[in-house]
């Protein structure tokens, strides 16, 4: 059989395809004000779930950090800097799982801050070493121990056990 004739086959067997009742559009009319929300397949769903458990902890970082201070993703930069002083840009873009012009770009802002300063190597000029400045190392003492207080108020829902698969778990999306 070609080509053509197994498409003419699927068209002809889709038409004789019946739209299922549950699948049929419902007429339209206002819901009550204290209906229950039908969420479909949303909870079954890895995505939705996954982004609402990072909604949920970045309304609990937020509160505990504030909003305009340091944001998940600069403490993550900064705790990889402090723990490996003249780490270059790319091993932190690799595992931040962020790009080269983003990771400049998250950079530029904390050299700003006077957080962190780049260093040229003198073995190989196109490399830079990132270091914590003063101010960075304070910074990040700082954060450190507030995070630690927010991670325990979060892991606090799980027990020891289910919290270590639970990590586990997600690390296996990223690894």
């Amino acid at each position: 059989m070609t080509a053509v004739a197994t498409g003419e086959r699927t068209r002809t067997a889709r038409a004789r395809t019946r739209v299922s009742p549950k699948r049929a559009l419902k007429p339209r009319t206002e819901r009550a004000r204290d209906a229950s929300v039908d969420l479909g397949c949303l909870p079954r769903l890895l995505g939705f779930n996954l982004r609402r458990a990072h909604l949920c902890s970045w309304r609990q970082y937020v509160a505990v950090i504030g909003e305009n201070n340091i944001r998940p993703g600069l403490f993550s930069l900064l705790v990889l800097v402090g723990s490996n002083p003249g780490i270059a840009q790319i091993e932190l873009g690799t595992h931040l799982g962020v790009d080269k012009a983003s990771i400049v770009a998250l950079l530029d802002r904390l050299e700003k801050d006077g957080m962190l300063d780049r260093c040229r190597s003198t073995r190989d000029r196109r490399r830079q070493g990132i270091y914590l400045t003063e101010r960075g190392a304070g910074a990040l003492e700082s954060l450190v121990r507030q995070v630690a207080t927010l991670e325990r108020q979060m892991a606090s829902r799980f027990t020891r056990s289910e919290f270590e698969q639970f990590i586990g778990f997600l690390q296996r999306f990223y690894s």
